[in-house]
């Protein structure tokens, strides 16, 4: 079983909240709004990208966890918000330095030996594209998993 992982923007906790039981995919979102992203998840991986996009040490990154937004009766679902430095950083990443960026956070041990370093690279244009549309609208980023 996998890890599935939707990223989207929303103005609040409460509204991010409201996807919960349903996820974000026919919701009503616009679709500039989401990005799915089966397996990255929101806190490893998010944390190790964070950490190489502002050089905050992970160790800091990961011991300053949001509690979740909402969590499903089972566990095996929730919705958490992504970091403000993270979607601040994401929306200043410069275009030019997404294939470093994506060479450098996919060798990372999360990623595995044979990791794709064009859909890394896919990946981080996606979101700094939300990123950007969150930050200039006053929102913040969110992400719905489950296992």
């Amino acid at each position: 079983m996998g890890l599935i992982t939707d990223y989207f923007i929303a103005g609040s906790d409460t509204e991010a909240g409201r996807f919960l039981d349903g996820g974000v995919y026919g919701a009503g979102l616009d679709d500039d709004d989401l990005h799915a992203a089966k397996g990255i998840d929101p806190f490893v991986m998010l944390g190790t990208l964070e950490a190489a996009l502002t050089e905050l040490p992970y160790a800091e990154i990961s011991g300053d966890r949001t509690p979740p937004v909402g969590m499903g009766d089972s566990g095996e679902s929730g919705i958490v918000r992504v970091r403000g430095t993270l979607t601040a950083a994401l929306a200043d990443l410069d275009p030019g330095r997404v294939p470093e960026v994506a060479e450098s956070w996919g060798s990372t041990e999360e990623f595995g030996p044979d990791a794709d370093k064009e859909a890394v690279a896919d990946f981080l244009r996606s979101m700094t594209g939300l990123a950007r549309r969150a930050v200039a609208q006053g929102r913040a980023m969110y992400c719905w998993f489950s296992v």
